[in-house]
């Protein structure tokens, strides 16, 4: 009996403990819950958070002192958190991105683009978290902010995986660049532009008014380092769009209503230019060493460096991260039309895989893009008025540059948030970025998905003969251009190339169908 006794008292004291143990934590919990900190009616905790962001630019000695600033100016809004950006060079960008992912690295946030980035393929990848639940719940004013058909673009399966930056919405077109002083004494720019906007598709007669001007320079000994090999194979792209990634063999010809699969490297349009760029290679207008030049577009734009370049072409100031020349350029329009891809936006954000602070992530991407991270927004694109930049009034400031024209400070507008919250560099920018928007060819496929599924063995041996071929038929360097294009068309074909088209264009007729259906 005393030993039932003892028991019972055992069994009654353990359950005391066990109960006093508990609320003890539940306090415990309770007190932590309390001391948590409200600012601007957002919820954060003690908890110190480190976003990491990646972003494409060029850092400067006077970066490190803006996002310093900026990281005080966050804790106005979320007291526990800080920002450090990865700024990586444009031509690298992609291939950085690659790294990270394929070792992991911690990564809270990352600027995408359809000009360099296959969405589909990332997001098939698992590079990118789907963003649903994080938009509804803490991103509701971005889902209020952007148009429900900019979104569109950025799904799939249903799914959002990155949020579209408000700006430019359509793809790069391109200008010819030159030294307006040369132009004027040796070519006719107004004939170049004309004849290259009548053509849907680059033809002869665009490569011919091009090369009036280049012979003249050489005959005057005024060619500098020839052509910008780097950038002049985007003529032979006017008028086509990829299917799968701003890289894809497969294209669609974007007048045509149609809608039919192109191995694009077979389009007498691209065979042209391999036979131009030949042409020109013997003829001296590019430069000899050109296999040997590690980053031949760092001439572009130099004195005595490339003398006919393409870059982006804008009205008013339009253009993200011109191409600075050390002389006074003429910029001529190659087409005159914009055109909305329907891969993903041309300027996005995403939450990638290795995100260890999604909340916080999307938190800081909602502010940056709604009115209230105006502020911030500004001084991270800018910098420190008056050491950085000169205010002109009406919402319009100047860059102070150093001796050779180069901003002391300067982050990308496109790359953080909507350009609609920054200053302007020029009257008028807004209204006719809001124009080119307004006024832009939105592409056929826009909704279309590639199920890559019956056709990735054959795609992927295909990248392979690509890597293989195009740099040599696009550098114009082969003795022979004819036989090395006869052996490259051979082998896409051998690789499957004609079972990738006969698929892609089994599911964009489908496509069709059903999107005509749906608007009839």
């Amino acid at each position: 009996m005393v030993c039932k006794m003892k028991h019972k008292v055992l069994y009654i004291k353990l359950l005391v403990f066990l109960f006093i143990t508990i609320s003890f934590m539940v306090n415990i919990s309770c007190t932590q819950k309390t001391s948590s900190v409200q600012t601007n009616n957002e919820y954060t905790t003690n908890e110190k958070i480190v976003l990491k962001w990646m972003i494409y630019g060029e850092k400067s000695k006077n970066s490190e002192s803006v996002f310093s600033e900026f990281n005080k100016k966050l804790q106005e809004y979320y007291p526990d958190t800080t920002v450090e950006f990865d700024i990586v060079p444009y031509d690298i960008y992609k291939e950085k991105w690659d790294m990270k992912m394929a070792t992991n690295e911690h990564l809270d946030l990352a600027w995408i683009g359809n000009d360099i980035f296959n969405y589909t393929e990332e997001v098939k990848k698992g590079s990118f978290m789907a963003l649903d639940y994080l938009l509804s719940t803490y991103g509701q004013e971005l889902l209020a902010e952007i148009p429900e058909n900019i979104w569109r673009v950025q799904k799939r399966e249903g799914k959002i995986y990155s949020i579209p930056l408000m700006g430019m919405l359509y793809r790069k077109d391109y200008a010819v660049v030159s030294s307006k002083k040369h132009m004027n004494t040796y070519g006719n720019i107004q004939e170049i532009g004309a004849v290259n906007r009548a053509n849907y598709y680059t033809n002869e007669e665009c490569y011919e008014v091009l090369e009036k001007y280049l012979s003249s320079l050489k005959a005057e000994k005024n060619l500098g380092t020839g052509i910008s090999s780097e950038t002049i194979s985007k003529i032979a792209d006017k008028g086509l769009e990829g299917i799968y990634g701003p890289n894809s063999p497969f294209v669609i010809k974007i007048f045509d209503n149609d809608l039919k699969v192109y191995n694009k490297y077979e389009l007498d349009s691209y065979r042209l230019f391999f036979k131009t760029i030949h042409d020109w290679y013997e003829k001296g207008y590019i430069r000899e060493n050109i296999e040997e030049v590690l980053n031949p577009k760092s001439y572009d734009g130099k004195r005595n460096g490339s003398v006919l370049f393409l870059d982006e072409y804008g009205e008013h100031g339009v253009v993200a991260d011109r191409i600075a020349t050390e002389y006074e350029a003429v910029y001529e329009p190659l087409q005159n039309y914009k055109y909305i891809s329907f891969e993903c936006s041309r300027n996005a954000v995403a939450l990638p895989r290795t995100t260890k602070n999604p909340q916080r992530a999307l938190e800081i991407v909602n502010l940056l893009n709604t009115g209230k991270g105006e502020a911030p927004y500004k001084l991270l694109v800018n910098g420190f008025e008056g050491r950085h930049f000169i205010s002109k009034g009406s919402g319009q400031v100047d860059r102070i540059t150093d001796a050779s024209g180069k901003p002391l400070y300067e982050l990308s507008q496109y790359t953080l948030g909507n350009v609609f919250l920054n200053y302007e560099k020029t009257p008028g920018e807004f209204e006719q970025l809001e124009q080119y928007n307004k006024n832009a060819i939105v592409s056929p496929l826009t909704g279309f998905e590639l199920d890559t599924r019956m056709m990735v063995l054959e795609m992927s041996k295909i990248d392979l003969v690509v890597e293989q071929y195009l740099n040599t038929l696009r550098l114009g360097t082969s003795e022979d251009w004819q036989q090395v294009y006869g052996e490259f068309v051979d082998k896409m074909r051998q690789a499957g190339s004609q079972k990738v088209i006969s698929e892609m264009q089994k599911q964009i007729d489908t496509f069709k169908k059903t999107k005509d259906t749906k608007g009839s």
